[in-house]
């Protein structure tokens, strides 16, 4: 058993959330309480005994397990965090274990220190007569000796005046050094620096300690930039350059502005800008932006955010592209911080500026495109739509493919989601209706190639959130469709129904709250699970209390057989299916008078199939019964 496990074991979420907040019934296998991550009158947060977990169903929006409540309540990452309820649980560290950790630690106690050593050997280079040349360059970007000395930049030489040769002369650990990336063997077998003739920076992780460097060429050599490689301490996917910096300021501001290179956070940094970190490659990775959403508040009045600002150039804005991709599908889904991104500011002859120059020329412009960075969805649109010729029958479905991935970003069923398709409508020159249907189409068809399994853990980890599939195809005040209603009762009442409604998506339904309650019934197997997942959603709520005493359908058998009542459910849920093909099919022949009778040939074969299974739901005798 691990570490994880046994603290899991030993303490309940209500052992360790009732020493931060005030629990209504901690007997309730759902106590309630304020959030403690945001203001609220009423409260909003709960927790489930039986998985172990937490969640705000408020402002917040977000859950987790023992370690991320307190990780997000005391601002600390996850090994503190376990150490923390470690102690909590009275665990006694194993003599092996420990000395694991202790060897753990020693070596990486090692590692910082031979950093520490070679970050003094190449401080002192810059100074002498060798690193003038590096000095230079340095000037030519606004950094002087002491802005150098500050930041820890230096200068690796080659030759015999390498950082190996120190080392030697200092007898210190070459073991060390060759495990902290230092030194490294060539291919003819002969140790050597892996930094030469380049200006060195130092990284730091938050707590300061030296993990690494990155090391800029001097003149045409390539790579451009090189970095410590993959080490026990040095993981580039995880790290933020300039972090050390910059949390505080995060923290009190509420925002993290992330840009590409080392240059342009030290910019910021001197220029005051101190929220500014770097994602140590050209790629943000789901780790970094966890990282900064960890440290961010939670103010519902004013929502914190991450705002994406990397370089002009061809690469810059590949990484962009590769961010928001990251931050949608293992990061966005789950957090309510915002992603944005801030357009490059542009100089007078239209040549977009890196942030590093940006903020040397002129401060002013850089912090506009910052305070007027797009949302993602913005962002998308905007590119997509100046890159495809959308007038042009290819030009709209390569759009279209583009930005339906990351409707996923709206929240559901809500004014905004409305207003920015009824705005891309409108810039398309395509009805609502219609681009919903089409949207529908791509996501259904983008969905299931990641198969049952990771659609089974994407409702897992977010239980309330939909797609733009979930939206409502026609208005819900005109249709009242008591076979929904009565679909949904069966399942309230008996559980067994709940796997008899296979053929029913939530999308069939007509109103956002029968969706939200059919899929969170569907997921959690059972009534009880569901209200757990549902508690604070007042609609869905007050709709579950009318399900519980909804009297059903007679039928030729009594409502105490398991039968009948399957019998109930299953024709319930071939009406509810029929209703909304047959609502399908009438938009599609709609949209087919509105373009002179055309069709194409899919979708002509796809109303040949919703035909013909409409037809076999309206006739009993046809549709064989599945149980």
């Amino acid at each position: 058993m691990t570490l994880v496990d046994e603290v899991k074991a030993r303490l309940t979420i209500v052992d360790v959330v009732s020493d931060y907040v005030e629990l209504d019934n901690r007997s309730s296998r759902t106590p309630k309480a304020l959030c403690p991550f945001h203001e609220e009158r009423t409260p909003s947060f709960s927790l489930s005994v039986d998985h172990g977990s937490w969640r705000c169903w408020g402002a917040c929006g977000t859950g987790g397990d023992i370690f991320s409540f307190v990780m997000r309540s005391e601002g600390i990452e996850f090994n503190e965090a376990l150490e923390k309820l470690a102690l909590k649980a009275g665990i006694e560290p194993k003599p092996r274990r420990d000395d694991q950790g202790r060897e753990r630690r020693s070596k990486s106690s090692a590692l910082h220190d031979i950093n520490a050593i070679a970050e003094d050997f190449f401080s002192r280079q810059l100074e002498g007569e060798q690193g003038r040349g590096a000095l230079e360059y340095l000037t030519d970007r606004g950094i002087d000796s002491a802005v150098a000395v500050r930041r820890g930049i230096g200068f690796a030489p080659g030759g015999v005046n390498s950082l190996f040769a120190y080392l030697r002369s200092m007898r210190a650990d070459s073991q060390a050094a060759v495990q902290a990336g230092l030194i490294v063997r060539g291919n003819d077998g002969a140790w050597r620096d892996m930094f030469a003739n380049r200006v060195t920076i130092t990284i730091r992780d938050q707590r300061g300690n030296i993990v690494g460097f990155g090391a800029r060429a001097m003149g045409d050599a390539q790579p451009k930039y090189l970095n410590t490689h993959e080490t026990q301490i040095f993981n580039k996917s995880q790290l933020l350059y300039g972090l050390n910096w910059a949390h505080e300021a995060i923290r009190a501001t509420g925002k993290a502005v992330v840009v590409e290179g080392y240059m342009d956070v030290i910019a910021a940094q001197e220029s005051g800008f101190k929220n500014v970190v770097a994602c140590m490659g050209t790629a943000v990775t789901s780790q970094q932006l966890n990282t900064l959403s960890s440290m961010l508040p939670n103010d519902a009045n004013n929502p914190s955010s991450i705002v994406l600002c990397l370089d002009a150039d061809e690469a810059g804005q590949q990484a962009t592209d590769r961010g928001l991709r990251t931050a949608l599908s293992e990061f966005g889904r789950r957090s309510t911080t915002e992603i944005r991104i801030a357009s490059p500011v542009v100089s007078d002859s239209g040549v977009a500026k890196d942030p590093d120059e940006a903020i040397r020329n002129d401060s002013a412009e850089w912090i506009a495109s910052i305070e007027n960075a797009d949302d993602i969805l913005d962002f998308v649109i905007r590119a997509s739509l100046s890159r495809n010729d959308t007038e042009t029958d290819a030009g709209l479905d390569a759009a279209l493919n583009d930005i339906e991935p990351y409707l996923d970003s709206l929240p559901p069923n809500t004014i905004r989601e409305q207003r920015k398709l009824g705005l891309l409508g409108n810039q398309l020159n395509v009805e609502v209706d219609h681009l919903i249907q089409v949207l529908m189409r791509k996501r259904a068809a983008r969905i299931p190639a990641a198969g049952e399994n990771e659609r089974q853990r994407q409702s897992e980890r977010t239980p309330r959130r939909r797609s733009i599939v979930g939206k409502p195809a026609l208005p819900i005040a005109t249709v009242q469709a008591r076979w929904e209603l009565e679909l949904l009762a069966c399942m309230v009442q008996f559980d067994y129904a709940i796997d008899h409604a296979s053929i029913v998506e939530p999308i069939h339904f007509t109103d956002p709250v029968r969706m939200r309650v059919f899929e969170n019934l569907r997921m959690a197997g059972n009534i009880d699970e569901c209200v757990a997942i549902i508690d604070g959603d007042s609609e869905a709520i007050a709709l579950v209390d009318r399900l519980r005493t909804m009297p059903l359908s007679p039928t030729d058998q009594s409502l105490e057989d398991e039968a009948a009542i399957l019998q109930i459910a299953e024709n319930c849920a071939k009406r509810t299916r029929r209703e909304f093909l047959t609502r399908h099919k009438k938009r599609e022949v709609q949209l087919a008078k509105e373009n002179g009778n055309m069709i194409r040939e899919e979708d002509l074969v796809t109303a040949v199939i919703t035909n013909r299974e409409i037809k076999e739901m309206a006739n009993p005798r046809q549709a064989a019964p599945k149980h």
